[in-house]
Protein backbone atom coordinates (compact mmCIF):
# COMPACT_ATOMS: atom_id res chain seq x y z
CA UNK A 1 0.00 0.00 0.00
CA UNK A 2 1.37 3.44 -1.20
CA UNK A 3 0.59 6.87 0.64
CA UNK A 4 2.90 9.21 -1.50
CA UNK A 5 1.06 12.41 -0.16
CA UNK A 6 0.92 11.48 3.73
CA UNK A 7 4.84 10.42 3.27
CA UNK A 8 5.69 13.65 1.93
CA UNK A 9 3.73 16.33 4.54
CA UNK A 10 4.62 14.04 7.30
CA UNK A 11 8.51 14.39 6.06
CA UNK A 12 7.73 18.37 5.94
CA UNK A 13 6.05 18.10 9.58
CA UNK A 14 8.94 16.20 11.00
CA UNK A 15 11.08 18.97 9.65
CA UNK A 16 9.44 21.94 10.97
CA UNK A 17 8.60 19.92 14.13
CA UNK A 18 12.81 19.93 14.14
CA UNK A 19 13.07 23.91 13.43
CA UNK A 20 10.68 24.59 16.06
CA UNK A 21 12.49 22.28 18.53
CA UNK A 22 15.54 24.17 17.61
CA UNK A 23 13.87 27.56 18.37
CA UNK A 24 12.41 26.95 21.92
CA UNK A 25 16.63 25.51 22.55
CA UNK A 26 17.78 28.96 21.10
CA UNK A 27 14.92 31.11 22.88
CA UNK A 28 16.13 29.50 25.73
CA UNK A 29 20.45 30.13 25.47
CA UNK A 30 19.77 33.38 24.63
CA UNK A 31 16.56 34.22 26.80
CA UNK A 32 18.62 37.39 28.16
CA UNK A 33 18.69 39.16 24.67
CA UNK A 34 15.35 38.44 24.02
CA UNK A 35 12.23 40.23 24.84
CA UNK A 36 10.40 39.05 28.25
CA UNK A 37 7.41 37.30 26.28
CA UNK A 38 9.06 35.33 23.38
CA UNK A 39 11.11 32.10 25.09
CA UNK A 40 7.65 30.85 26.55
CA UNK A 41 6.35 31.92 23.40
CA UNK A 42 8.92 30.02 21.21
CA UNK A 43 7.58 26.92 23.58
CA UNK A 44 3.64 27.65 23.09
CA UNK A 45 4.72 26.88 19.41
CA UNK A 46 5.90 24.29 19.91
CA UNK A 47 3.93 22.36 22.12
CA UNK A 48 0.37 23.83 20.09
CA UNK A 49 2.19 21.69 16.89
CA UNK A 50 3.24 18.67 18.82
CA UNK A 51 -0.38 18.87 20.19
CA UNK A 52 -2.37 19.03 17.19
CA UNK A 53 -0.31 18.13 13.76
CA UNK A 54 -0.23 14.18 15.32
CA UNK A 55 -3.70 13.74 14.94
CA UNK A 56 -4.36 15.97 11.92
CA UNK A 57 -1.97 13.56 10.13
CA UNK A 58 -3.00 10.17 11.22
CA UNK A 59 -6.59 11.83 9.60
CA UNK A 60 -5.06 12.46 6.38
CA UNK A 61 -3.12 8.88 6.91
CA UNK A 62 -6.43 7.57 7.02
CA UNK A 63 -8.18 9.72 4.40
CA UNK A 64 -5.11 8.93 1.42
CA UNK A 65 -6.31 5.52 2.79
CA UNK A 66 -9.70 5.70 2.28
CA UNK A 67 -9.25 6.07 -1.59
CA UNK A 68 -9.42 10.45 -1.39
CA UNK A 69 -7.71 11.60 -4.54
CA UNK A 70 -4.36 13.36 -4.13
CA UNK A 71 -5.33 16.69 -4.81
CA UNK A 72 -7.48 16.85 -1.44
CA UNK A 73 -5.06 15.16 0.50
CA UNK A 74 -2.34 17.62 -1.16
CA UNK A 75 -4.99 20.79 -0.58
CA UNK A 76 -5.40 19.44 3.44
CA UNK A 77 -1.68 19.01 3.86
CA UNK A 78 -0.55 22.46 2.50
CA UNK A 79 -3.35 24.32 3.89
CA UNK A 80 -2.61 22.44 7.45
CA UNK A 81 1.47 23.37 6.54
CA UNK A 82 0.47 27.24 5.74
CA UNK A 83 -1.79 27.18 9.25
CA UNK A 84 1.54 26.12 11.50
CA UNK A 85 3.34 27.98 9.69
CA UNK A 86 1.28 31.37 10.25
CA UNK A 87 0.86 29.99 14.08
CA UNK A 88 4.07 29.66 14.50
CA UNK A 89 5.32 33.36 13.04
CA UNK A 90 2.50 35.03 14.95
CA UNK A 91 2.91 33.58 17.85
CA UNK A 92 6.61 33.24 18.31
CA UNK A 93 7.19 37.00 16.71
CA UNK A 94 4.67 38.96 17.89
CA UNK A 95 3.73 39.72 21.32
CA UNK A 96 -0.31 39.01 22.45
CA UNK A 97 -3.35 38.71 20.16
CA UNK A 98 -2.20 39.15 16.11
CA UNK A 99 -3.62 38.14 12.78
CA UNK A 100 -1.25 35.20 11.95
CA UNK A 101 -1.98 33.86 15.52
CA UNK A 102 -5.27 33.56 14.87
CA UNK A 103 -5.61 32.32 11.12
CA UNK A 104 -3.51 29.86 12.17
CA UNK A 105 -5.25 28.14 15.15
CA UNK A 106 -8.41 28.71 13.63
CA UNK A 107 -7.49 27.28 10.32
CA UNK A 108 -6.18 24.37 11.93
CA UNK A 109 -9.02 23.65 13.78
CA UNK A 110 -11.14 24.33 11.24
CA UNK A 111 -9.10 21.68 8.77
CA UNK A 112 -9.18 19.36 11.57
CA UNK A 113 -12.65 19.50 11.63
CA UNK A 114 -13.39 19.00 8.08
CA UNK A 115 -11.19 16.02 8.04
CA UNK A 116 -12.87 14.21 10.79
CA UNK A 117 -16.49 14.96 9.63
CA UNK A 118 -14.84 13.40 6.39
CA UNK A 119 -13.49 10.12 7.95
CA UNK A 120 -16.77 9.45 9.71
CA UNK A 121 -18.71 10.31 6.35
CA UNK A 122 -16.31 7.71 4.81
CA UNK A 123 -16.46 5.22 7.91
CA UNK A 124 -20.32 5.47 7.52
CA UNK A 125 -20.43 5.01 3.79
CA UNK A 126 -18.88 1.95 3.42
Amino acid sequence: MSIPVTALYAGLFGLLSVTLANGVLFARLRAAKLPTWQPAAMLRVQANFVENVPLALVMLLALELMGTTAAIIHTFGAALLACRLLHAYGLGTREGANYPRLIGAQGTFLLMSVMAVALVYGALMT
